[in-house]
């Protein structure tokens, strides 16, 4: 039961940084490059994400300031691997793909969202970090 609580959880953060993720990107992409609208909205969400993870989702209250820096640390090592993924994902989509940008960064970011969780739950967020 606690699993699908916080699978519920995500799921409702998940979906409020996914929708803003594809929504800052379609307004940011209306003015700027898709590359630089890309990267400033991953930049947004993926500290924004940070906060709702640690706070709704895995409940994570670190004892000291170091152990909040390691877990900073793991959050910005795997956000780093799946930020890759994402950035160079859509211009593998949109420039040799011919994917629309919009329905690129849904796909990529679909893909991503999975894989957070996952990074999140098994690497950032351990048990033996959770009180």
């Amino acid at each position: 039961m606690k699993n699908q609580k916080k699978i519920i959880l995500y799921g409702i953060c998940g979906g409020f940084t996914t929708f803003l993720n594809i929504g800052l990107f379609y307004i940011l992409n209306q003015f700027i490059n898709y590359k630089l609208s890309n990267l400033i909205t991953l930049i947004l969400v993926k500290l924004l994400s940070y906060v709702l993870n640690k706070i709704i989702v895995f409940r994570v209250k670190q004892s000291n300031k170091k152990e909040l820096g390691k877990e900073f640390i793991r959050y910005g090592i795997s956000r780093t691997l799946t930020f890759g993924i994402d950035y160079f994902g859509l211009i593998l989509l949109v420039d040799y793909y011919f994917i629309s940008k919009t329905i690129g960064k849904i796909i990529m970011t679909t893909i991503v969202v999975i894989i957070n969780y996952l990074l999140g739950k098994k690497y950032v967020f351990t048990k033996k970090n959770t009180q």
